[in-house]
């Protein structure tokens, strides 16, 4: 959790007294690694709030994989999510195609080709 901004304002003007990231530390009771990036911080950008977060990417399909996946459905759009993820590489899930098909914008076969019905001619 980050400091508030109040004590981070106190941090700085005390460094800014005394000049020293261990004196700082023990005065307020925080790290000094801490002190020096709050300061580094304010030298760089200008502000003492903290970063925003940034969620981790996550995502199995990189660019190249999106790439292949959109060749894959270009040349074979009949392809089920199923045989579609058996010919990616690195091997994913029938999710993570799924996903994937439906970021890329692209059709997608809805269920594995049926057996020809008995009761209706063909």
């Amino acid at each position: 959790m980050a400091y508030p901004m109040e004590f981070r304002k106190a941090v700085a003007a005390a460094y800014d007294e005394c000049g020293s990231s261990i004196d700082v530390a023990e005065q307020f009771h925080c790290s000094q690694a801490w002190v020096r990036r709050l300061i580094q911080r304010r030298r760089e950008d200008g502000t003492l709030s903290p970063r925003p977060l940034k969620p981790p990417d996550n995502r199995k399909l990189k660019e190249k994989e999106l790439s292949e996946l959109a060749r894959l459905i270009e040349e074979s759009p009949d392809l089920t999510l199923q045989e579609l993820a058996d010919r990616l590489e690195p091997q994913v899930s029938i999710a993570t195609v799924h996903r994937a098909t439906k970021r890329l914008k692209l059709p997608l076969k809805k269920s594995p080709s049926m057996p020809p019905s008995s009761s209706v001619r063909m």
